[in-house]
């Protein structure tokens, strides 16, 4: 396996995890929370503070960074965990680097999690967020200009899918899927084949986090796999982040030049000898605050773009 070193001396020194489905849901979000210990805390910023998005879908948990005063522009952003696991302390790190990164407001959603709401729940949520946020831009100082949505893993998902949703409502100024998953139907990824096992994700893993969140799946409901999406045009540009060996690979880099056909300006970066889900470890793994700084200057650029009336369409897309 062609894991880098820095990479592999971090799974090495890291306690063993049983796979997902052999713990409950339970198990497997208290697993998860210890895990993010490793993450380490990111920086201060003048302002966190939790609040509630008022929704049509009711009030959603969130938590807003602040990176400065005044209005800024903002990520909305949406936590991993393959749906089922994962909340805002969690990914607590990563919202802080990005928004200290950016120079922007990051709002992180605590959507609803399977199995005790399944899909299409988390994306009701994901797309509901985003509309308050755009709707609600002055009471939250937040430039409605100079919006973006991300997220990592099944975070990622919810992001692309929501940008999808929203694309006649809300002008997103860009989505950064970070390692995400973006198709359930596994069997057409060779990358699924080539890690099924031996990485902090495994096919398993994936399968029981598909079970948790969608039962009986429809595979080409592009609201569980955005990749099954018949029109991309007109989407907002794109950064997508993937990990040389992580499962989800192939899906990443499929919807890089899907978006790319469908002449939506993306950029894609693979990071060689990465596992699933390293763009998390910023504190321990020198590739994972490349990902995190290469993220945030992206999203600048987005933004400047945004206010500039940059080019939104024309192909972008850079290979791996």
């Amino acid at each position: 396996m062609p894991l880098a070193p820095e990479a592999a001396a971090l799974l090495a020194s890291a306690p063993p995890r049983p796979e997902r489905h052999t713990q409950s849901v339970e198990d497997n979000r208290r697993s998860l929370r210890e895990a993010a210990r490793l993450f380490a805390p990111g920086p201060e910023l003048p302002e966190v503070r939790d609040c509630a998005l008022a929704t049509p879908v009711g009030d959603i948990p969130a938590r807003i960074y602040r990176s400065g005063p005044g209005v800024s522009a903002a990520l909305v952003y949406f936590h991993g965990g393959g749906w089922a696991l994962g909340d805002l302390d969690t990914h607590d790190s990563i919202c802080r680097n990005l928004a200290h990164d950016t120079v922007c407001t990051v709002i992180s959603v605590d959507y609803r999690q399977p199995p005790e709401h399944r899909f299409p729940v988390a994306l009701q949520d994901a797309v509901a967020a985003v509309a308050a946020v755009a709707e609600q831009a002055p009471q939250l100082q937040v430039d409605r200009r100079r919006l973006a949505v991300g997220g990592d893993s099944a975070g990622g998902s919810l992001a692309a899918a929501a940008a999808q949703q929203l694309a006649a409502e809300v002008e997103l100024a860009h989505q950064l899927l970070l390692i995400p998953a973006l198709d359930a139907r596994l069997a057409r990824w060779p990358s699924y084949e080539e890690f099924a096992s031996g990485t902090p994700l495994s096919r398993r893993d994936m399968e029981w986090y598909y079970e948790q969140y969608c039962p009986e799946p429809a595979l080409d409901d592009p609201r569980l796999s955005p990749l099954a999406a018949r029109d991309l045009a007109g989407l907002p540009p794109a950064t997508i982040v993937t990990a040389e060996c992580d499962p989800l690979r192939d899906e990443g880099e499929a919807y890089a030049d899907l978006l790319s056909r469908a002449q939506v300006p993306v950029e894609l970066r693979r990071y060689k000898g990465m596992f699933h889900p390293f763009v998390l470890y910023g504190a321990r793994l020198d590739a994972a605050r490349d990902a995190q700084r290469y993220a945030a200057s992206r999203l600048r650029k987005a933004f400047e773009e945004a206010v500039s009336d940059g080019p939104r369409r024309g192909a972008g897309w850079s290979r791996p």
